[in-house]
């Protein structure tokens, strides 16, 4: 009607755009599972993710499609730096290009803190674990399939050290074992070796600490004297305190000796006095033990019996005139004492003294001379020593089978059939070479004797024929016959058997035939895997020290 009036048209109507959110994004994709940390990150993404998607729902619900943060485009790469605790300490992040869209990862890094705690594993040789993660406007999202844990590596050496310090000695293992071959991770194996033994001691469980000294002693570590030498306190049970003495002698250390001569003094009533005494003498300082023993032993009547022992081994020339009142007077401890000291204090009649006592009536007496008889190498007692061996006594009969395997191994007479465990046990060691009599006696009814011939064998070179002792039930056996096993068999043993001496032993023979470098990384593993303070971790330490 208006256009028939002739009033201008009407200008058409805008059409009304109404624009529609963007699509909802699908979930980010997973973390491959092999990768390095694949775990933690997930576990992070946990955390990251929820709040990341909620800004990102916001921009495309909010904003126009045009909008500058809903460019799909858009990403933002950081990298965290994780402290053992989860706490983030340092963030670098390279920019998407937006100042708006780089606080918003700030913000989401902020409400996500602190992170879970990262396991030890991943941390990098600074004490943090490096995450390296993006934040995207697309489909990535803050997921994990883009993320990865780096590394960040410091020189070895100084690591080493550190960790060592801090005795984390599991993780010093772990690195190691990444390092490239060369003189710094030997150097670093080598310290890392020390390093167990003396965790050992300072744990002070007896089987560890035991551990640890036949360590020092087998690996002649000179290093760790000092160490050895808190052990020598009479605060430790004496077994212990005898094994850190033969250790101290093992060593050659002269440095014990005023520590050694101060206990001595105190232990002349106590079995330890024999062990004191003899390291005095094996280190040069036999005057210092002899003039302790004389001054115990110049009292009237029968002398102190445990002293007297230990005057057995350094020449005492003083007692020589005692002798004869001793042997005549003297009860059963102190007759046996007399062919103990004899051969150093008066080695002109040693003989016609131990034949004396090995025709004592006392049993006890009879044994302790035949066991001086072999150990001063009296020939003139060989034929009572022969006679000794149809003793009715079983420790007398053995006794002299161990001084005729001395003295005249010639002479020794069949004893298989013996029916002392102990008897036969002592003619098994005797055996000096390979021989169907010493195999029939790896096969004894007793342990002690399978023990003995094993180890016979062993010594007598037998490689490869101890298949039957792995499945011993003794351990003593099973240990004795590690080195005539196959490779496999001790490799096995080393790793599963029951008796953690019979493992340290087998892995000990594994590295040996392996070597060195071969068994380096099942040892560094070992270390990392095992107990602190363990036998196990002794073991894993003194293989890699003893092997070439």
């Amino acid at each position: 009607m208006l256009a028939a009036c002739g009033a201008p048209p009407a200008p058409p109507a805008k059409p009304v755009v109404v624009e529609r959110p963007m699509p909802k994004l699908l979930a980010p994709m997973p973390a491959d599972p092999g990768a390095r940390g694949a775990a933690y990150l997930a576990q992070v993404a946990l955390r990251l993710q929820p709040g990341w998607g909620q800004f990102l729902d916001d921009c495309r619900l909010r904003l126009p499609e045009s909008h500058p943060l809903n460019r799909l485009e858009l990403a933002a790469r950081i990298e965290l730096e994780i402290d053992g605790a989860g706490r983030i300490t340092d963030v670098q992040l390279a920019t998407s290009g937006n100042p708006d869209f780089d606080r918003a990862v700030r913000d989401a890094l902020a409400d996500a803190s602190p992170l879970p705690a990262p396991p030890p594993d991943l941390m990098s040789d600074d004490d943090r674990v490096h995450v390296r993660w993006l934040f995207a406007r697309d489909r990535r999202q803050a997921g994990p399939a883009t993320a990865e844990v780096a590394f960040v590596e410091l020189p070895l050496g100084g690591v080493i050290e550190y960790w060592l310090d801090n005795h984390e000695l599991a993780r010093a293992a772990r690195r190691i074992a990444t390092a490239p071959p060369d003189d710094v991770r030997t150097a670093a194996i080598q310290a890392l070796a020390l390093a167990v033994l003396e965790e050992a001691f300072r744990k002070t469980e007896d089987a560890g600490v035991r551990a640890a000294l036949d360590a020092v002693r087998a690996a002649k570590l000179r290093e760790l004297a000092g160490d050895v030498h808190g052990f020598l306190a009479p605060t430790f049970d004496a077994d212990l305190r005898r094994s850190a003495i033969a250790t101290i002698r093992a060593l050659n250390d002269t440095g014990a000796v005023s520590e050694l001569a101060r206990h001595l003094a105190e232990d002349l009533h106590t079995q330890l006095a024999a062990a004191e005494a003899a390291a005095l003498v094996s280190l040069g300082s036999g005057q210092v033990a002899a003039t302790a023993l004389a001054a115990a032993l110049d009292t009237p009547g029968d002398p102190d019996p445990v002293a007297l022992e230990a005057a057995g081994s350094v020449a005492v020339p003083q007692l020589a005139h005692r002798l004869a009142g001793w042997s005549a007077r003297g009860d059963a401890r102190t007759r046996a004492g007399v062919c103990a000291v004899a051969p150093l204090a008066d080695p002109a009649h040693a003989a016609r003294w131990i034949d004396a006592g090995l025709r004592d009536a006392d049993a006890t007496v009879r044994a302790r001379c035949a066991e001086a008889a072999g150990v001063h190498g009296i020939k003139p007692a060989l034929p009572r020593l022969r006679e000794l061996t149809r003793d009715r006594d079983r420790t007398v009969r053995a006794r002299a089978v161990t001084a005729i395997a001395a003295v005249y191994p010639a002479h020794l007479p069949h004893l298989a059939d013996d029916p002392a465990g102990e008897v036969r046990a002592a003619y098994a060691a005797a055996l000096a070479t390979d021989s169907a009599e010493l195999r029939a006696l790896a096969d004894d009814r007793d342990a002690e004797v399978r023990a003995a011939a094993w180890a016979a064998l062993v010594a007598a070179g037998v490689h490869d024929a101890g298949a039957r002792a792995v499945h011993d039930p003794s351990p003593e056996v099973r240990r004795a016959a590690v080195p005539a096993l196959p490779d496999d068999v001790v490799e096995r043993l080393a790793s599963a058997d029951d008796s953690p001496d019979v493992r340290g032993a087998a892995l000990v023979e594994w590295a040996r035939r392996r070597g060195r470098t071969a068994s380096e990384p099942v040892l560094l593993a070992r270390i990392a895997e095992t107990q602190r303070g363990s036998p196990d971790r002794v073991a894993a330490a003194l293989a890699w020290l003893l092997a070439r």
